[in-house]
């Protein structure tokens, strides 16, 4: 019966997001069916973000999801000192792009820690491809792919909207996986205004306050959840 819930719960979420998400969740199932691979493109969706995300998040004024799902928010306000500490990890501007995403992966993670002693979620944990999709008893504690790819694109945004993204901008949230297979996740994005690559900020894939992933969004696809934090990557 948990289960049964959990599929009916997953099912009123995936039509509150409209039909561009379930559309793309279906041709991706055909495809992987046929033995193919969905286009990048059709992975991207802002769905959640109508749902749950800020549209012009602000240090002092700003909504976090966790619980599972965005099922709780908290408004937040960083203190000068705090912001300040999040502008040193920027500090001095990258020189080329690869260092500006590593420079975003440690800003992240100290937005979280940030975040996390406000709300309690400075100890949530990163999923596992043991963990399905479908959570049924929400811990305010922790956090999911929605929750992290949500929270990552108001942490992005923040950067953008301060001028620290010299070599990117963000982008819609990616996701992969069915509803067949339960492996869907989530990722925010990062596009790099060089090529237009397209880059998977998986905060997700780690635990709190370690820099997340920042990967190809075709990797993301192809190979989550065996994808290391950035200590154990060679340089992208």
């Amino acid at each position: 019966m948990r289960t049964v819930a959990s599929l009916f719960g997953l099912v009123a979420m995936l039509w509150r997001l409209g039909t561009d998400w379930m559309t793309g969740l279906l041709a991706a199932a055909c495809c992987a069916a046929l033995g193919g691979c969905a286009p990048e493109e059709a992975r991207l969706s802002d769905g959640f973000l109508r749902l749950y995300a800020q549209p012009h998040p602000t240090p002092a004024d700003f909504f976090v999801c966790h619980g599972y799902g965005c099922a709780q928010t908290s408004r937040i306000g960083l203190r000068r000192e705090e912001w300040r500490s999040v502008l040193a990890a920027f500090a001095p501007p990258a020189a080329d792009a690869g260092e500006e995403r590593r420079n975003v992966a440690r800003a992240v993670a100290l937005f979280e820690a940030l975040v996390g002693a406000r709300i309690g979620t400075s100890a949530h944990q990163r999923l596992s491809e043991h963990q399905t999709a479908v959570n049924v008893d929400a811990d305010p504690t922790q956090l999911d792919c929605i929750d992290d790819a949500v929270n990552t694109w108001t942490y992005l945004t923040m950067f953008d909207g301060a001028g620290l993204l010299r070599h990117h901008r963000v982008g819609p949230l990616a996701y992969a996986g069915t509803v067949f297979t339960l492996d869907m996740r989530n990722t925010a994005v990062l596009v790099a205004k060089a090529d237009g690559e397209r880059f998977a900020v998986d905060a997700s894939l780690v635990d709190a306050r370690v820099p997340p992933p920042i990967v190809p969004l075709a990797r993301w696809a192809r190979e989550w959840p065996n994808i290391p934090a950035p200590a154990a990557q060679s340089h992208e």
